[in-house]
């Protein structure tokens, strides 16, 4: 879920365990109730607002959710730019 936090980017995750029994068997996120994606979409928006004393202070934009494959290319790209990272700090 791409998403802006404090002017910055920083786009979101959803998962859930494979084992729970009431979400085991959803594939992609477009698949969960629209109640339930409302919930989440709310959830983002207002922990800012708990998280902050000043309410003002961290305003977040929430995108549209995304599929699953984006999700996944979001996922590799992330684990790229640790492994160079990685890579660097150890060549100094």
């Amino acid at each position: 879920m791409p998403m802006i936090d404090q002017g910055e980017k920083d786009d979101k995750i959803i998962v859930v365990c494979a084992d729970d029994p009431e979400y085991r068997y959803y594939k992609d996120i477009k698949e969960l109730p629209p109640h339930r994606l409302a919930e989440i979409r709310r959830f983002f928006e207002d922990y800012p607002l708990y998280r902050f004393s000043n309410k003002n202070e961290n305003k977040v934009a929430v995108s549209e959710f995304l599929p699953a494959e984006e999700a996944i290319e979001a996922i590799k790209y992330s684990m790229d730019l640790y492994a160079s990272y990685i890579v660097e700090s150890l060549r100094q």
